[in-house]
């Protein structure tokens, strides 16, 4: 009987906690890696002007269309943002890989999922 209460209990905590992680699921998963107006992020300028504001490399999309560009954008993104804001990444990268139950724990699909969006797209990504 305590061990029938217990396993439900368990079992209806687990779903509210991951529902709301396995509702949140982009769906434009394939679209995204189709585009081809997916930006990349220039490796020779950490920061650029536009119409007199300068733009953080937090806030270029990032290129995570083959293995070299995902190690060229991480490596981008820690010199101009710092090893805080490279933690910051890498940490919300894998909490994506671990929590989102579509990717199934799969790099590939995760750099797919996230090719396009800029590194506080992928930590707000974290925090929701």
């Amino acid at each position: 009987m305590f061990k029938s209460i217990f396993t439900a209990i368990i079992v209806i905590t687990t779903v509210f906690f991951l529902k709301p992680i396995y509702a949140g699921q982009d769906t434009d998963t394939e679209a995204s890696a189709n585009n081809p107006k997916v930006t990349t992020i220039a490796t020779s300028v950490a920061e650029e002007e536009t119409d007199g504001e300068q733009t953080s490399v937090m806030d270029l999309p990032v290129n995570f269309s083959t293995p070299e560009d995902v190690e060229k954008s991480l490596q981008l993104v820690k010199e101009q943002a710092g090893e805080r804001g490279s933690l910051a990444l890498k940490n919300a990268m894998g909490y994506i890989l671990y929590y989102d139950l579509g990717l199934g724990g799969d790099k590939e699909k995760m750099y797919t999922k996230l090719n396009g969006k800029t590194p506080n797209e992928i930590i707000a990504m974290m925090r929701r």
